[in-house]
């Protein structure tokens, strides 16, 4: 879900938002929150047996679904579900600011083209 959410809201905001701060700020609040819907899907749909990624029920994301409590996993795989979002995110905020700058960049060709005009 963050591999769609990331690239779509970095543009979106990018073209629209014009203070950069504001947009870097806007894109980490929202996206915190579809982070933490995302995880809160992994985690459910791993105790609950339903698999991993491409619906394989007897390995779910994190291994084997739990049996019992306390749940028994690997602390490497927190550690990378963390990095993969983190970069994810990092490279939302690339694209967002990205496309700002070609907004801005078209923007002041255009107002030399009137100009020159």
């Amino acid at each position: 879900m963050n591999v769609v959410v990331a690239p779509v809201l970095a543009v979106i905001l990018g073209l629209s938002v014009r203070s950069r701060f504001r947009a870097v700020v806007l894109y980490l609040v929202i996206q915190s929150l579809f982070f933490t819907f995302q995880t809160l899907v992994v985690l459910l749909s791993w105790m609950g047996g339903e698999g991993g990624f491409g619906g394989a029920t007897d390995q779910g994301a994190f291994g084997p679904a739990p049996t019992g409590f306390p749940v028994a996993f690997e602390s490497g795989e927190v550690f990378a579900y963390g990095l993969v979002n983190l970069a994810l995110i990092g490279v939302g905020i690339v694209i967002m600011l990205a496309v700002a700058a070609l907004r801005r960049r078209r923007a002041a060709h255009r107002e030399t083209v009137q100009v020159a005009d």
